[in-house]
């Protein structure tokens, strides 16, 4: 049996975790960070999600330039790096933090600023603008070490993510603050051995990612594409007896999917608090918090639930936007509820990418959001959530119909007084794909076969579900099969499935916009010849 490291929940030093007595779990990236330090100057920025280890990566940095070869026995660094050259690190970390107004913006800005300068034991003078006491930091730095400096910052768009949900133009006005606290970086360049940036999203507009000293974007670059997060060779060799009897193929399911154009990771926070809470299952990075901003973004939105599952956006759309220009799908990605499943090599240059969710704990999890949005019901009220997926596990299909029937009761008449969405297909189908996936159903909606595109395809280990959604259609008399079943049976929805070796059962949800619910359901299983 292989020996067990402790897992380090909750550890963000690099010194801490290797320096502790009780021998922490270290996945080793100091490949990648060799890759991006050893030349002589370097400018980086790395988007990530939250929790995916960007603090660790920045702390790393910061202990290898300041020379700290102690920490570094092992690892793959260690025989490469010149311990002779210890350099000053300024480290600007804006997290910890929630930016309400604008006073904190720049109370925090000048905080770390304050530290920096004990830190090194420079004088600043803060009745200068942050950006003038930025540039004099770090020349002061750089004058007294007589060595350039090296520059750490972590979560820069914190303040931004912090006030996007805000009604105001709080965002903006954070976004103004930065612009002029980070034009230092450009302006300090002859001072500047190595800059180094971290966040979730990259925001055009903003001085630092444009000019001579532009910032070389990693994220997308398959070199650095497992810098952050666990690879699965990482899990199978790196991680002891942890592993031991557990089902791997359901840890991939829940866990796994993070495409950075390489190989594809692991959520760490996932996969630490996973196999500390004994190896049970569970949304632990979903629940560990959520942007604000999430809920209104749905609401403003013109998407429906089942497009973020097959997105496609051009390489501009993906990596970047403004404040006056949100694109729900590229926030999404750069906040990890997305992930590239495909890259297409445009004709005349340039990429484009297909996203869909990574995994299971976000499809979940974010489909139960944006019921929770389309419903204004609240998951805890959402009655019979459960016995939905329960009934198609065993094919008990009048449950499924009081499951869903329950679910649309639940939802407020004053959802539907402002608008007419009772009247469409799309609300219903955007409802239930979110209800069903949310509730970890494998769903897939708008699949098209050559007479036309299928509404709704659910899977249960022994079924598969072919679904068709009307809105206000006559009601069958006697055994008729209704408006819905009749399109199945006419345009042969269930022939791609016919191979399949599963059962298939078709349904024909007919909802009434008087009654803002089901008016009559029918199903048959489809008879094999």
């Amino acid at each position: 049996m292989s020996q067990r490291q402790a897992l380090p929940i909750g550890i963000q030093t690099f010194e801490t975790l290797r320096s502790s007595k009780d021998d922490f779990l270290y996945i080793d990236k100091t490949a990648e960070i060799y890759k991006m330090t050893k030349l002589s100057v370097g400018y980086y920025f790395l988007s990530r999600p939250r929790r995916f280890g960007k603090s660790m990566l920045c702390s790393t940095m910061q202990a290898l330039f300041e020379g700290k070869q102690e920490l570094f026995e092992g690892l793959y660094i260690h025989d490469k790096w010149d311990w002779s050259v210890k350099l000053p690190v300024v480290r600007i970390d804006l997290s910890g933090v929630t930016y309400k107004n604008l006073e904190t913006v720049e109370q925090k800005i000048q905080f770390v600023l304050n530290s920096n300068a004990k830190k090194h034991q420079i004088d600043l003078n803060t009745d200068e603008l942050l950006g003038s006491q930025f540039m004099m930091l770090i020349e002061s730095i750089a004058e007294k070490y007589q060595n350039k400096v090296v520059i750490l910052i972590d979560e820069y768009d914190k303040p931004i993510q912090d006030t996007l949900s805000n009604d105001d133009d709080l965002a903006s006005k954070s976004l103004d603050v930065l612009r002029g606290f980070y034009s230092a970086i450009k302006a300090s360049d002859q001072y500047i051995r190595f800059c180094f940036m971290t966040g979730i999203t990259k925001f055009t507009g903003v001085g630092l990612f444009s000019g001579a000293n532009n910032f070389n974007d990693i994220s997308l670059d398959k070199r650095y594409a497992s810098v952050c997060g666990f690879t699965q060779n990482e899990l199978d060799n790196c991680f002891g007896d942890y592993f031991d009897g557990v089902n791997m193929e359901e840890v991939k399911a829940w866990y796994n999917g993070y495409n950075y154009l390489g190989d594809r990771v692991y959520n760490p926070f996932d996969i630490l608090i996973f196999l500390d809470k004994g190896a049970k299952f569970d949304n632990y990075w979903w629940d560990s918090g959520q942007p604000s901003f999430l809920t209104k973004m749905f609401e403003k939105g013109a998407y429906e639930t089942y497009d973020l599952e097959n997105l496609e956006l051009s390489s501009q759309e993906l990596k970047q936007f403004t404040l006056s220009k949100l694109n729900l799908p590229s926030l999404l990605w750069q906040a990890g509820y997305l992930t590239i499943t495909e890259e297409i090599q445009e004709p005349f240059g340039g990429s484009s990418y297909v996203l869909a969710t990574p995994n299971r704990e976000v499809r979940m999890t974010l489909n139960m959001l944006f019921l929770i949005s389309l419903t204004s019901v609240e998951s805890n009220r959402l009655l019979k959530r459960n016995e939905a997926v329960r009934s198609l596990f065993k094919n008990d299909l009048k449950e499924f119909e009081a499951s869903v029937r329950a679910m649309f009761a639940a939802i407020p008449f004053n959802n539907y007084v402002q608008n007419n969405i009772q009247k469409y297909e799309g609300y219903y189908a955007s409802v239930m794909f979110s209800f069903m996936a949310g509730l970890g159903l494998k769903c897939r909606t708008e699949e098209t076969n050559s007479a036309g595109r299928i509404d709704m395809v659910m899977e249960s280990p022994s079924h598969i579900y072919v679904i068709e959604f009307k809105v206000n259609a006559a009601k069958p008399e006697g055994d008729e099969r209704g408006e819905a079943l009749d399109q199945i049976h006419e345009k042969k929805y269930y022939e791609p499935y016919l191979n399949d070796g599963r059962k298939i059962v078709l349904i024909g949800m007919h909802f009434s916009e008087k009654k803002k619910n089901l008016d009559w359901f029918r199903a048959e299983e489809l008879l094999r010849n």
